[in-house]
C-alpha cells in the first residue's frame, strides 16, 4: 500500500453513499438561503453510481449557475468559521504537558 492514493472509491459503501447526500444538502440548504432561488434540489439516481442531478430554478435577477457558485462559496466560508471557532476552543482547553 505505500506509494498509492485512497480515492473516493476505496471507501466502504455505507460511506460513500452518506458523504455524497450531505454535502449535495448542505449546498441545498445554503441554495434555499438565496432570495433569488425559487427551487433548489438534488436527485442521486443510484446509491452505486457518481452521478447527482443538481437542479435550480432562479428569478431573472440570477441565473443558476451563479446562485450555486455563490451557495459554494458561502458554505465554504461558513466552514472556515467553524473550524476556526473549533479550532480556538481546543486551544482554549488545551493543557499543556
Amino acid at each position: 500500500m505505500r506509494g498509492t492514493r485512497r480515492s473516493s472509491m476505496l471507501l466502504p459503501s455505507r460511506l460513500r453513499e452518506k458523504t455524497i447526500p450531505l454535502a449535495t444538502s448542505s449546498a441545498s440548504r445554503q441554495l434555499h438561503r438565496d432570495e433569488n432561488v425559487l427551487f433548489a434540489g438534488y436527485q442521486l439516481p443510484h446509491p452505486l453510481k457518481y452521478k447527482i442531478i443538481v437542479r435550480i430554478h432562479t428569478t431573472s435577477q440570477s441565473s443558476p449557475m451563479q446562485a450555486y457558485n455563490q451557495a459554494i462559496n458561502d458554505l465554504d466560508k461558513e466552514l472556515d468559521f467553524l473550524k476556526s471557532q473549533f479550532e480556538a476552543e481546543v486551544a482554549r482547553f488545551s493543557f499543556p504537558y
